[in-house]
């Protein structure tokens, strides 16, 4: 019995410990996230994006900060009770919009890679800092020549380093 007390306590103590170092992690975690979110929000101000959900971001030991979310480039024509068809000019200009709108939302991604990798006090400056986008889409639309994401990283110490130039070991992948 007291083994199993002292095992129990042991377990509560090591969780407890395990908890106070992750809470500087979970600070640049929110700090993070929330800039993330709000740079999405105001990327558009005169027609905002529609971000689903909010950013997540893992660390992962030995590999670094990985950041997701999704966004809705173009929301705004859908079937509704009041627009109960998409016409073939919705379609277009929902395209359209989004095509438009891609090349901000790849520079927004890179400054926000390097924000993130200032704000990420906790992570190695050898481990990678990752931002992956998903886009959302309607069944109806056109996603001809669109991504379905975008996932940029590069070392941390990378991202410090840049300046307004491109950064020259910067991954971009789109699906």
């Amino acid at each position: 019995m007291k083994t199993l007390v002292f095992i129990a306590l042991a377990a509560i103590g090591v969780q407890a410990g395990s908890r106070a170092a992750d809470a500087p992690m979970r600070q640049d975690r929110d700090t993070v996230v929330k800039a993330v979110d709000n740079r999405f929000q105001d990327l558009f101000p005169d027609y905002p994006v529609e971000i689903l959900g909010v950013t997540q971001m893992v660390y992962i030991k030995g590999y670094g900060a990985v950041l997701s979310g999704e966004l809705n480039l173009a929301p705004g024509s859908n079937i509704t009770p009041f627009h109960p068809t998409i016409s073939k000019q919705d379609v277009e200009r929902t395209r359209t919009k989004k095509a438009e709108r891609i090349p901000a939302l790849r520079e927004a991604m890179q400054q926000l890679l390097i924000s993130s990798a200032k704000s990420l006090t906790n992570v190695p400056d050898n481990e990678e800092v990752v931002l992956g986008v998903s886009l959302f889409y309607w069944h109806w639309e056109d996603r001809a020549g669109l991504p379905d994401q975008i996932v940029m990283h590069a070392p941390k110490k990378m991202l410090l380093a840049a300046s307004k130039a491109p950064i020259p070991g910067l991954k971009v992948d789109e699906f």
